[in-house]
């Protein structure tokens, strides 16, 4: 380091470390010391470095330099207030509150030993100890405003709510009326159960600026609260002829219909609220949010949220999260391309939430639109590629796309991101086996299932999809039908579920049972699926009902996709391929 830098540095140090003691130890100069010269000097060298120590924010060994100062000059108010702070900090309180006392006692005049002092007190829980510091402190210095509100609060702290209004009665007749004081009064008078007198506060608040819409906002809440309606009421209608362009009256008064049980009124007044411009776009949709929990309760509040949802959207057509906000309400009412088109507003919008991309992919997946997830998984990894989800859904919509080994490139990229979080983990290691198995890598497709059970043992299907998989190719047939087995008893009726049952009972040769679980699944909804009637077909032959075969496996051509290649070729020679 050269010699400028050096000095520099040293010279900060100074600056800094004088600059923290400054203020504490101003009027403590004029206490008295007995030491020497050389003494001094060795004080003054400790207290420089304990300062030092502290900035550096070594505390402990500043704690140490603080308390050998001590030690030395036993009068050193400013090592005892250095030294009650850092054992504040480190919430040693009683340690800090005998140094704070010990320094306020050397020099009770310094402001900056009695805040200390009255603080730490507070901290100790001893708050009319410290109301009595701030007494003093304000009787020292009368023209302080604000250690008056510091007193105040002492009292409140103790719960001595009568003698904080005499502290702010005080502070008033320093300042006059005014609206901090006032409010503060009136909500001390309501503490103690004198809603009369804190009427009267707020009344001569009023007096004193009959233009101040939130004294009267106040006064009209208190009267509620005192059940005099009426009253509130003419109140919040006096605020609308002060300040007619206030949204918060219209938010006050629906809060206010609401609680007397008037709800259209209630909503005649929120919907004025959220047409207002002035009312912040982040107070309409924290209310709107609330909404979420609420229509789970009351479901006829539905409509009510998507009306808002609207205005919100012609108030504030431009900012994107109105668009996102609307997208999440028609989403839950299962409104997936109204959803959609408001999500995608948003992004033309400039949103960049990934909350917003991942609806994006997820409603492409409800509305099965593969080649707009593709498109849509693209942007979501570019934007967020830190984001292992957008892999995930990237990786699906490629697999439905028949490009697998992009698949499994977005796959292997994405769940490589993944932190505690073991079912996504088991959804990325699930899709990586579909992918390997349709590229007919069954032993990449095994180790991936396998992966995937270890994190999540019991999904249910997961061990379905493994299990088929097996069954399709006939290897493990023991192990696919007690993960079968399972993923009916976790999961009940589903026709997928049985169906892959009775596949696994018709390669293992037992025709009967495979009959009885594809009945079952037909039964529970799979009377539309290709693949089931095909299979049932298939079933129905080998039980020796050829003409029923027939008849399922043309209901199987006539259901459409999903049926095996080989369906055409059952009909035309009338009997069962494998």
């Amino acid at each position: 380091m050269n010699k400028l830098l050096f000095s520099l540095v040293i010279s900060l140090f100074l600056l800094v470390a004088c600059k923290s003691s400054e203020q504490a130890g101003e009027a403590s100069k004029s206490v008295k010391s007995n030491l020497s010269d050389s003494q001094k000097a060795d004080v003054s060298y400790l207290f420089f470095n304990a300062n030092k120590e502290k900035i550096l924010g070594n505390l402990n060994i500043a704690a140490d330099l603080f308390a050998e100062v001590i030690r030395k000059d036993g009068s050193n108010a400013a090592a005892m207030y250095e030294l009650s702070n850092i054992y504040s900090e480190q919430k040693k309180f009683s340690d800090a509150l005998f140094f704070s006392k010990s320094a306020w006692n050397i020099d009770s005049k310094n402001i900056w030993y009695a805040l200390s002092y009255s603080d730490i007190l507070n901290k100790n829980k001893k708050f009319e100890e410290s109301a009595s510091v701030l007494a003093q402190l304000v009787k020292d210095n009368p023209d302080r405003y604000d250690f008056y509100y510091e007193w105040a609060a002492a009292y409140v702290y103790a719960e001595k709510f009568s003698d904080a209004i005499k502290v702010y009665d005080k502070l008033e007749e320093k300042t006059g009326i005014s609206s901090d004081v006032s409010m503060r009064k009136a909500r001390m008078y309501q503490r103690i159960n004198k809603t009369d007198k804190a009427v009267d506060e707020l009344q001569k608040l009023i007096n004193s600026n009959p233009a101040d819409a939130q004294s009267y906002g106040m006064l009209a809440e208190l009267y509620q609260s005192m059940g005099e309606k009426q009253k509130a009421l003419n109140t919040y209608n006096k605020i609308l002829e002060v300040d007619p362009e206030n949204p918060y009256i219209h938010l006050s008064l629906a809060d206010f219909y609401r609680s007397n049980g008037e709800k259209e009124k209630s909503v005649i007044e929120l919907k004025k609220a959220f047409q207002n411009k002035d009312l912040d776009i982040d107070t309409k949709i924290s209310i709107l949010v609330s909404y979420f929990n609420l229509i789970e309760v009351h479901p006829e509040l539905k409509d009510q949220a998507m009306d808002m949802c609207v205005i919100l959207i012609e108030t504030h057509p431009s900012d994107s999260r109105a668009h996102a906000l609307y997208g999440d309400f028609l989403s839950r009412d299962e409104k997936y391309r109204e959803a959609l088109v408001e999500y995608r507003k948003a992004v033309q919008l400039g949103s960049r939430e990934f909350a917003v991309y991942s609806q994006i992919l997820i409603i492409d997946s409800q509305l099965q639109e593969w080649d707009a997830m593709v498109k849509d998984g693209a942007e979501a990894t570019s934007l967020f590629p830190d984001q292992p989800f957008a892999y995930l859904l990237s990786g699906i919509a490629l697999i439905q796309k028949k490009n697998f080994t992009s698949a499994i490139s977005n796959l292997n990229s994405g769940v490589k991101m993944i932190v505690d979080n073991p079912e996504l983990e088991s959804r990325f290691y699930t899709s990586l086996g579909e992918a390997y198995h349709e590229l007919k890598d069954h032993t990449r497709s095994d180790e991936n299932y396998e992966k995937a059970l270890k994190l999540t043992p019991k999904d249910a299907n997961l061990l379905n999809n493994y299990a088929y998989y097996l069954s399709l190719r006939g290897d493990m047939l023991e192990k696919a039908e007690a993960m079968s087995k399972l993923s009916n008893e976790l999961e009940p009726n589903q026709s997928s579920y049985e169906d892959t049952y009775g596949w696994i009972m018709f390669k293992m040769g037992k025709y009967n049972d495979a009959k009885t679980w594809i009945e079952k699944s037909l039964e529970s909804g799979a009377d539309k699926s290709a693949t089931v009637l095909e299979h049932y077909g298939d079933v129905l032959y080998k039980i020796g009902d050829s003409v029923k075969a027939m008849e399922y496996w043309q209901k199987a051509k006539e259901a459409g996709d999903g049926a095996s290649e080989l369906l055409d070729k059952k009909i035309q020679d009338r009997i069962f391929i494998e």
